[in-house]
């Protein structure tokens, strides 16, 4: 998701658990201590504990998933923002003082759509490597690796007219780091079950590339009007395509990104060679 927008970027310059209730309230007491003027925040702090208190002892559940969860609903009218939150909170009827449990605001809610996606997706790899016979052959990379970023960037389909708003909001620096541990996570899933056990640069260069193209097909696939986005899974088959013929210059692509030290930016570097090919 990050490095979709990174390729935007790139695209548009190429010319230029929450504590307990009873756990809370001795610190919140010495805080009001040596705070006094702080009332207001600490009756805050009390009304989410009470309601977090009541929530879990009901349904069991983390209440910030619970949250996130129902604050989708709202994502189609509200967008990935507090106010979707805030009818989430409602929903569940919560304190509306449990927004202030989200420090990075509405953009928690796109980062959990995307970590329940991308678990989606594992447990689906996961489950099919566990139906297929031991005397099976594996599928060919270049096919497990094109069904994988397909499934995944079709399971994002229900918000596809959002996406590019969360993309929009995951650059910002508080974000950056989770987002990008999030999707680094995904596509080392992605050649984890296409069976790849590499343990040199071989291992850090096939996951650059492959977030490379699973960048470019994510943005491709915001501007795609076509029936199905038979457009987007042709041009997915064009840039798999093109790993090939980057790879008959490993040893030079592996030379560029051995000291780059991040899995986003080597996928820049490979986004940027593919687009100037």
């Amino acid at each position: 998701m990050l490095f979709s927008q990174w390729l935007l970027r790139m695209k548009l310059c190429k010319h230029c658990s929450p504590k307990c209730y009873s756990t809370l309230i001795p610190s919140l007491a010495s805080f009001n201590r040596n705070y006094p003027c702080k009332d207001s925040v600490i009756s805050s702090q009390i009304s989410i504990a009470r309601s977090v208190q009541t929530h879990n002892s009901e349904k069991g559940k983390d209440v910030k998933y619970d949250i996130l969860e129902a604050s989708l609903k709202h994502v189609k009218n509200h967008g990935w923002s507090d106010t979707a939150l805030k009818h989430g909170i409602a929903d569940l009827e919560l304190s509306d003082a449990c927004i202030s449990m989200f420090q990075l605001g509405g953009v928690e809610i796109a980062l959990h759509y995307d970590k329940t996606l991308n678990e989606e997706l594992e447990d689906m790899m996961a489950q099919q490597q566990d139906e297929r016979l031991p005397e099976t052959e594996p599928p060919p990379i270049a096919h497990f690796l094109k069904d994988a970023i397909k499934t995944r960037l079709e399971l994002q389909l229900p918000f596809y007219d959002r996406w590019a708003e969360a993309l929009a909001l995951v650059v910002s620096p508080k974000v950056v780091p989770r987002a990008t541990e999030q999707f680094a996570h995904l596509i080392d899933d992605i050649w984890f079950y296409a069976g790849d056990k590499s343990t040199d640069i071989n291992w850090y260069t096939r996951r650059a590339t492959v977030a490379a193209v699973y960048g470019m097909t994510e943005l491709f696939m915001l501007q795609d009007e076509s029936p199905d986005f038979a457009d987007t899974w042709a041009f997915l088959d064009r840039r798999l395509a093109d790993l090939e013929k980057m790879g008959e210059n490993r040893l030079e692509l592996e030379k560029e990104l051995r000291n780059v030290g991040d899995i986003t930016k080597a996928a820049f570097i490979i986004a940027r060679n593919m687009l100037a090919r």
